[in-house]
Formats: C-alpha cells, sequence, structure tokens
C-alpha cells in the first residue's frame, strides 16, 4: 500500500483531462490512496476515479488550497469505479446531495470512515441509507450539517454498532435523546 497525493494544477478552469491521459493513467491503476486538491471540477475528478479501481480511501479538498468543486456527478463515479472505498473525505462541499451519497451508500458497502463536515444539503435522508447499507462504519463526522437531525442518530445507533467515533459540532437539530441512544 502506498499513498499518491495527486495535486493536479490545470493551467485554467476549461481544461480537459485529455492532457493528462497519456502520461498519468498507468500510475492511476492500482492506486489506493488518494488526496485530490486544487481547482478540481467534476470531469478531472471523474477522470481520475475511473481509472482508480483499487481505490480505498480518498480525500477531496485541502484546506491550504482551494477546494474542488465537486458534485454528485463524482459520487457516482466513485460508486461506480470504487465498490472497495473505505475511506472517504469531502468536506465542505456544497454541491453534494443526499443523492450522490444515497448512490455512494448503495454500492460502497465497506466504508468505515466517511467525512461530511459543512456539507449543507444532505439530510437525514443520505444519512439513513449511509447507517442501513454501510454498517461496519467506525468513523462519522457530520460537523456542520444543519439538515442532520435526531432520526440520522438514531438509525446511526441501530445499525453501525462498531462506531468508534461521531463528530456531531453544530448539528443543532440533534438532541440529547438522540445522544442517549448511542
Amino acid at each position: 500500500i502506498y499513498l499518491v497525493k495527486m495535486k493536479i494544477v490545470v493551467p485554467n478552469f476549461y481544461s480537459s483531462p485529455s492532457f493528462i491521459e497519456n502520461d498519468y493513467v498507468d500510475q492511476f491503476r492500482y492506486t489506493k490512496h488518494v488526496v485530490m486538491s486544487g481547482p478540481i471540477k467534476d470531469d478531472m475528478a471523474i477522470f481520475i476515479i475511473s481509472h482508480c479501481s483499487f481505490l480505498l480511501s480518498m480525500v477531496v479538498g485541502d484546506q491550504e488550497q482551494s477546494s474542488p468543486q465537486i458534485t454528485d456527478h463524482t459520487l457516482q463515479s466513485i460508486a461506480e469505479h470504487c465498490t472497495g472505498l473505505l475511506s472517504l473525505s469531502l468536506s465542505c462541499y456544497c454541491g453534494i446531495t443526499d443523492s450522490g451519497l444515497i448512490t455512494i451508500s448503495e454500492h460502497c458497502h465497506d466504508l468505515q470512515s466517511l467525512a461530511l463536515g459543512s456539507c449543507h444539503q444532505i439530510t437525514d435522508d443520505s444519512i439513513i441509507s449511509i447507517s442501513t447499507h454501510c454498517t461496519g462504519l467506525q468513523s462519522l463526522n457530520l460537523e456542520s450539517c444543519p439538515q442532520i437531525s435526531d432520526d440520522s442518530i438514531i438509525s446511526i445507533s441501530s445499525h453501525c454498532t462498531g462506531l468508534q467515533s461521531l463528530y456531531l459540532k453544530c448539528c443543532y437539530k440533534i438532541t440529547d435523546a438522540s445522544i442517549i441512544s448511542i
């Protein structure tokens, strides 16, 4: 297992992924861990993901760099190509919705760690789907996900019995009643 930190610098935001195809595609094939940062958009992320079928962990974004502008289309590609994924960090992505996360939950059943901090559009629907499909989840970060409520926490406590870490800072719809269920 090796770590590849990919910092893709795109000369302009309108470049297509074809410029990296010949030089890098063989390097992606057996990649296990990826950190994507910089001005990456869906087309670039999808290109990379489609060539990383053995991927185990993925971090998209870097607090020191400009965050990638990805949406549910990228999550669809992850679900399609990286079914053995164990860890996914997508914090601070406003373009990610329940639809993308539900797709991840339906295809990436081995997920053990998921970070979704500040993903403001996600609701209980996606977290309940994650908890029922990814029962081996050990770590979940939902910091500043304002639409998450007690329903998610109760589902997590019922299905993810091996959960070791749950981060809920600034989740104001969660009450003591659901926390007690954990």
